[in-house]
């Protein structure tokens, strides 16, 4: 596996690994491929076995199959953050490492110029209102115009906002990091969370010069790049002052720890742990005005069954869990469903279902499978990767139930949006 000359030996695990197994059954990649090698353990194994040759193509594409979901790092006993271990291990590999490693270097430097994404939605809207009911289900097209396309039964659950009787008002400017998704994919989201922080009076500010939040570049093991990105971010964002409000579950995670990213340059690590500070994810601002608002209902709309799913970076990086189920418990008529053994991955990870994606879509399906079996009437999370997948796993199974941010769900179910202050 590569060769046998001397290296700067960039991989270099710690050596902590008690080999217990407690990561092997949490995870997502391992319980898809059933190969052990694809586990934390298995890496761990590996890294310890071959820390003194270059990495070769095969240890690459190994390590290139994690979602870095966390999962693992939240059962090991000896408290291993895996995910930075394996980003350590990429920062050593070859540009285009991993199975569809080209793919990924494709995708990578499309994030970095967010901005295509825009004329991708305007193309991508277009084909899925021509083309995405006359393809089969098993048709790639047809999951990838998945993305862009509106099932009927969306518009039906979410066009009668109900009234609410608002006790409360904030005023004044909130600065929003919608991400690349909401921004240039779904703007829907900024225009829902627009409408809410209406209510009281307040308006999102989107500062120009922001761009994406560098997560899929780091876990790609670019830390370099990364690191400008984040910089480029905390220049902008500190242009306004107060909480920085986040839409996307990931880009709240990666802007929450950019202080770690920049931790070697006490300067901007400074500066980072000032902007991190004034984040908030958008679940958890959310609860924040449900409770100091009262719903005053007149008719309730009945037995609306929905399905939440916990974005893995806001699970098992950020723990935040119970705020999203609780804005959900505080709308009306809303029947919350979760799953018999737990919340689970959906197999996204940034990049890592372009860099494989058979074993994503087995994880996807899996987690579909599952949630199909609650029949829900609509599905809400609040990552945009997340989103996306999901849309892709309802088209995968030829399911008409629509997807939607939180921030969108909140907007229709919690408000009449001719109300007046």
């Amino acid at each position: 596996m590569g060769d046998d000359s001397p290296t700067d030996n960039s991989i270099q695990p710690e050596q902590r690994c008690a080999k217990c197994g407690a990561c092997t059954p949490v995870c997502p990649v391992f319980r898809a491929s059933g190969n052990e090698i694809h586990s934390a353990r298995g890496k761990q194994h590996l890294a310890e076995v071959f820390d003194d040759q270059r990495p070769g193509p095969v240890f690459e594409d190994i390590y290139s199959k994690c979602l870095l979901c966390g999962a693992c790092s939240q059962v090991c006993p000896q408290h291993i953050d895996i995910s930075e271990e394996v980003i350590e291990a990429r920062s050593g590999f070859s540009g285009l490492y991993g199975e569809h490693g080209y793919q990924k270097f494709l995708a990578r430097k499309a994030l970095s110029r967010p901005e295509l994404l825009g004329a991708a939605r305007v193309l991508g809207k277009t084909a899925a209102e021509l083309l995405f009911r006359r393809l089969p289900p098993a048709s790639g097209l047809r999951l990838r115009l998945a993305l862009f396309a509106q099932t009927p039964k969306s518009s039906e659950l979410l066009d009668s906002p109900l009234r609410t009787e608002k006790i409360s008002s904030v005023g004044g400017e909130i600065t929003c990091f919608p991400g690349c998704a909401a921004q240039y994919l779904y703007p829907d989201i900024i225009d829902a969370i627009s409408t809410i922080l209406g209510r009281y009076d307040c308006q999102p500010a989107i500062p120009d010069g922001l761009g994406c939040c560098g997560l899929a570049t780091l876990a790609s093991g670019k830390t370099d790049e990364a690191r400008q990105m984040a910089e480029k971010n905390i220049k902008t964002l500190e242009l306004s002052d107060g909480p920085i409000l986040v839409s996307c579950a990931s880009c709240y995670a990666h802007l929450a720890s950019y202080g770690k990213l920049l931790a070697d340059d006490p300067v901007w690590q400074t500066r980072a742990k000032l902007i991190s500070e004034r984040v908030i994810e958008i679940s958890l601002f959310l609860e924040a005005l449900i409770k100091d608002e009262m719903i005053a209902v007149e008719e309730r709309k009945q037995g609306l069954k929905v399905f939440y799913h916990d974005p893995c970076h806001l699970r098992n990086q950020a723990t935040i869990t119970e705020e999203p189920r609780k804005v959900l418990a505080s709308l009306p008529g809303i029947e919350l469903l979760e799953l018999a053994d737990g919340p689970q991955c959906c197999g996204q990870g940034g990049l890592f279902h372009v860099g494989a994606p058979e074993l994503s879509a087995k994880i996807r399906d899996n987690l579909a499978d599952k949630i199909v079996d609650l029949e829900p009437d609509l599905i809400t999370t609040t990552c945009s990767g997340c989103l996306m997948q999901l849309k892709s796993a309802m088209a995968a199974i030829d399911k008409d139930i629509p997807v939607i941010h939180l921030s969108a769900l909140v907007n229709s179910l919690s408000a009449d949006q001719s109300l007046q202050p």
